[in-house]
């Protein structure tokens, strides 16, 4: 009774033998990318409209970077992608959701995330460390960025950034360098930076900021950044006489002052704001007479100073 059923059971097995060839497997290294170093991805300059699809699991770099690339996603989390290069490419808008969660569970088949955010986002990269999107179109942050709470270096210069709103990057708790020279940011909010504890680099030279705010620069002393300003279009009036006090008192105390050089009025373009005396900083009413009064806004938790007189340098904290 065993012999005989030997022909069926060497039959099922070649049956199943040649469905296995039949099937394609998944390259290991996409085309036309190469993968010389196993963790590391590399598709750059490889004339790339869109991503390439089957990314290993086991890759912890993907170089995307100096292609024809107008968005970029992937289809699922990659839990050891560890480092993003997607500089120079035509990108407008960047997302690292895989889509909005609303229940903030993700579950396609053995994959799942905890609820990253309220707002629901499952990343496609959620223990991403360094993001590089340098000379791209992006006209806001990347959105997603709550989802990738391990961020350390964020690289976004030489788009055409605008704005930044503080809920953009307050869940970036390990983020120590964030650069967005080369934009067009005209205003920052007070409270921007102050939730980034671990920041060291600050780069926001070659934007259009013409004024910032006392708040700030209490923040980013206080943690200690090294920020970079030149090259904005600083506006020496009398809404930068806080500023230049605090910065005065800093000085005083041997602590290394930012380089603020004004842009206008004329008569101030080309001076540095710490060298000036606060005369200087005038506000002009429709007689072209100086105002002697200014509104401040004062944020709780903030200090503030304050002059004690129309002219004279005395001041008083508060």
């Amino acid at each position: 009774m065993a012999v005989a059923q030997r022909p069926f059971l060497a039959t099922v097995l070649l049956l199943v033998s040649s469905g296995l060839h039949c099937s394609s497997p998944v390259p290991a290294c996409p085309e036309p990318c190469t993968c010389q170093s196993a963790p590391l991805l590399n598709c750059s300059s490889s004339s790339l409209s869109l991503v390439p699809q089957g990314i290993q699991d086991s890759v912890t770099d993907l170089d995307l970077s100096h292609n024809l690339l107008g968005s970029v996603t992937l289809d699922r989390p990659h839990y050891n992608l560890r480092n993003v290069w997607l500089g120079n490419n035509s990108i407008t808008r960047l997302s690292l959701c895989i889509e909005r969660n609303l229940g903030g569970r993700y579950d396609r088949g053995r994959h799942r995330l905890r609820p990253w955010s309220r707002r629901g986002c499952v990343s496609w990269a959620p223990t991403l460390q360094l993001l590089s999107v340098e000379r791209n179109h992006l006209e806001q942050l990347p959105e997603g960025l709550e989802g990738s709470e391990l961020l350390q270096v964020l690289q976004l210069s030489f788009n055409k950034i605008s704005t930044l709103q503080p809920e953009d990057l307050s869940h970036l708790q390990q983020l120590t360098e964030l650069h967005l020279q080369h934009n067009l940011i005209t205003t920052l909010h007070p409270q921007m930076f102050q939730d980034l504890a671990q920041l060291r680099v600050l780069d926001l030279s070659f934007n259009m900021l013409t004024s910032l705010h006392p708040l700030m620069y209490l923040s980013l002393r206080n943690i200690g950044a090294d920020v970079r300003l030149s090259e904005n279009r600083w506006q020496c009036d009398c809404s930068m006489r806080g500023l230049r006090r605090w910065m005065a008192y800093d000085s005083s105390r041997s602590l290394k002052p930012w380089s603020v050089v004004c842009a206008s009025p004329s008569i101030l373009s080309g001076r540095d704001l710490l060298q000036l005396e606060e005369d200087d900083l005038n506000c002009f009413n429709t007689d072209n007479r100086p105002e002697l009064h200014q509104d401040v806004t004062v944020y709780r938790g903030s200090e503030i100073l304050l002059s004690c007189a129309a002219q004279g340098n005395t001041v008083k904290k508060v």
